[in-house]
């Protein structure tokens, strides 16, 4: 092999993170995090209950950007099949499972709202 082929492209390196802990962050620490900050300590009323939504969209949205980046990344830059197959799992499993917390978002703000 050539030195050129052996190089990741220019810009898809991820800059010194690593996979775990993107995945980490995104799935976890990021809307866990977003959940907290935009939580109603009181009683809450049809502000909070549209901003607990969007957090918890806004927190689906971060998740589901995390993995498909991630297998996305790791297609440009050629890794093993196996290594694409766990994060074509991995996206396999968190985009429906996040889609369907995007749902229920929706499905809880209409019925808190009384719409």
């Amino acid at each position: 092999m050539t030195d050129v082929a052996t190089k990741p492209r220019p810009g898809s390196s991820l800059r010194g993170f690593s996979a775990p802990l993107i995945l980490i962050t995104g799935l976890v620490i990021v809307p866990f995090g977003l959940a907290l900050l935009f939580n109603s300590y009181t009683a809450p009323d049809d502000e909070a209950y549209v901003r607990m939504a969007f957090a918890s969209v806004a927190g689906a949205t971060v998740a589901i950007t995390a993995v498909l980046g991630l297998l996305i990344d790791r297609i440009v830059r050629r890794a093993s099949i196996s290594t694409i197959a766990i994060f074509a799992v991995i996206a396999l499993v968190v985009v429906p499972w996040q889609l369907a917390a995007i749902s229920s978002a929706s499905d809880l703000l209409l019925a808190r709202l009384g719409l």
